[in-house]
């Protein structure tokens, strides 16, 4: 949210949408969006597919986000790895 009593201006840099507080917003669904302070933006690029960025933001660290939605992050690494490798483990 903006601070009271400023308006904030919204640039974005290929699929990552920053204000002028350097935020990264996502839509997740119509009807719910998310937003992290955005630390650096480490990559912006475009390959033959799809625009890549790799991001840091506050809370989630470095992010890897691919056409404007966040893939997999630092922080939550760890439970993503934990479901891939564990249904091998039992099987």
């Amino acid at each position: 949210m903006a601070a009271e009593g400023k308006k904030e201006e919204v640039q974005t840099a290929g699929d990552v949408n920053m204000t002028s507080a350097f935020w990264f917003s996502e839509d997740v669904t119509p009807d719910l969006s998310t937003r992290a302070q955005l630390t650096r933006i480490m990559y912006d690029g475009k390959s033959k597919f799809q625009t890549v960025q790799i991001i840091e933001t506050g809370p989630f660290g470095k992010t890897l986000v691919l056409d404007g939605k966040t893939q997999s992050a630092l922080f939550d690494e760890a439970v993503y790895h934990e479901h891939l490798v564990h249904p091998a483990m039992l099987a």
